[in-house]
């Protein structure tokens, strides 16, 4: 795929210029996203995208829970759904366009417009891949950017195949999920 050239492109050239380790919790820095674990600090803007975008998880949404609770979701989350699996719910943040290394686009990371998803599928090593964009940001490109680099991220957790769960009235996600080769689940 070209576009995964592009993608690896901005990874081999962050690399380069920085001589840093991936840190923990980066999935990837995309030509125009950073894509990362919430971290603890996060809470209420992990919750803020939980309550516009809605919940990825089978059962009520945890924006419905009050401040301290959602705060121990939170850390809970953190520390057994990234700490045991190494994937989950993750932020989508819009890059600094003058980022020279990693810790600086991560530090520099600027608006969060949504979130990417990542769990065990239905089947052995299938992931079930989910994503929201918050309204201001669709139709830019960016669902498609951070759903690739997402992919390739699960390939490295030891994913072969990937299927999404997807409203037939949702068209666009269904377009995308083609595009990109994802099973569509109803």
């Amino acid at each position: 795929m070209e576009e995964n050239n592009a993608y690896d492109e901005v990874r081999t050239a962050l690399y380069s210029l920085s001589n840093e380790n991936w840190p923990a919790g980066l999935v990837d820095i995309t030509e125009r996203l950073v894509i990362r674990e919430f971290r603890p600090d996060e809470a209420e803007l992990c919750r803020e995208m939980y309550r516009e975008c809605g919940s990825f998880m089978s059962g009520d949404n945890p924006a419905g829970l009050s401040q301290e609770e959602f705060l121990e979701f939170h850390r809970s989350y953190i520390k057994y759904q990234y700490g045991f699996y190494g994937y989950g719910n993750f932020g989508i943040f819009l890059k600094a366009p003058d980022c020279r290394s990693i810790e600086e686009c991560i530090r520099s990371s600027g608006t969060c417009i949504g979130m990417v998803g990542l769990i065990n599928g239905s089947a052995s090593q299938t992931g079930e891949l989910s994503y929201a964009i918050l309204p201001p940001y669709r139709r830019l490109g960016y669902a498609s950017e951070a759903c690739a680099a997402v992919l390739e991220y699960g390939r490295e957790c030891g994913f072969e195949q990937f299927e999404a769960r997807i409203s037939p009235d949702n068209t666009a996600s269904t377009a995308l999920a083609e595009k990109l080769g994802i099973k569509i689940i109803r």
